[in-house]
């Protein structure tokens, strides 16, 4: 019969080799999809997005940043025609939020936005856009490409397409 000692030094050594094989393999294997992810999506992003429906109709041109530590920030431009026989309103847009990426999917939650009617302020007077409009509200997206260059959203609310490619970092 094997001593104690025997059979401990065996499931040492099985455990030894189970640690350095798992530490081999992580370091030889492809980098994780969330990693590939995460990486990716870092920097500027020029993005665009439009949606109609019915007399309704909205589009939003911006440069979207996502920064390491998981803030983000936006600016943009979004154009909204409320009934076909409205004008175009034209808005400026300044948003910050966080971001996460879970799976294939990039949950965002925006902390602060400043949305500005700068083309037909009297539509203010009627429907203010700025008041309507909520703060910690997480929108969750799936991330149906994200590439060094590309990002293609589809929001889970049933909102459409969200198509980025990536921007050059000095906008001078």
């Amino acid at each position: 019969m094997k001593s104690t000692l025997e059979i401990t030094l065996k499931i040492k050594g099985i455990i030894s080799a189970l640690s350095l094989f798992t530490i081999i393999a992580g370091c030889s294997s492809e980098p994780s999809q969330h990693y590939v992810y995460h990486q990716n999506i870092l920097g500027p992003w020029d993005c665009n997005y439009s949606f109609k429906e019915d007399d309704f109709s909205a589009s939003i041109s911006s440069t979207d940043t996502y920064v390491r530590n998981g803030a983000s920030h936006s600016f943009g431009i979004m154009k909204i025609r409320y009934a076909s026989d409205t004008p175009e309103v034209e808005y400026s847009l300044a948003g910050t939020a966080t971001w996460k990426i879970q799976g294939k999917y990039l949950i965002q939650t925006m902390t602060d936005v400043k949305i500005v009617n700068i083309s037909h302020p009297e539509v203010d007077e009627i429907f203010n856009l700025q008041e309507m409009f909520p703060t910690n509200v997480s929108e969750s997206s799936e991330i149906l490409k994200l590439t060094a260059t590309e990002l293609l959203l589809d929001s889970e609310s049933g909102t459409g397409l969200y198509t980025c490619s990536k921007a050059s970092k000095s906008k001078a």
